[in-house]
């Protein structure tokens, strides 16, 4: 299965896509191994926490860019943004 696409003079096969796949894992692969390493280092650490890492490194970053794009339109607008304002009732009574 070869898809032969030529954009600014690159030409994108299978076999580039297999490389860039092979690079992923391998990069993956350091970064759990630090990871891990990290975790040996520091030994109260619960160890469970290396399952969401897969999940953190893949959805985290999609999940700011959609931050950020959010606020850049927000700041494009012009528009103030609440920043989860608490308001005040004084509905405590004071005791003395």
């Amino acid at each position: 299965m070869s898809c032969n696409a030529t954009i600014t003079g690159t030409s994108y096969t299978s076999a580039n896509l297999l490389r860039i796949g092979v690079y992923y894992l391998v990069f993956m692969a350091v970064d759990y191994s630090s990871c891990v390493l990290a975790f040996v280092l520091e030994r109260k650490e619960d160890w469970k926490l290396l399952l969401w890492l897969f999940w953190q490194r893949l959805i985290y970053r999609q999940v700011m860019y959609y931050v950020a794009i959010k606020s850049i339109l927000a700041a494009i607008r012009g528009g103030a943004v609440a920043w989860a304002r608490i308001e005040r009732k004084a509905t405590i009574p004071l005791s003395r």
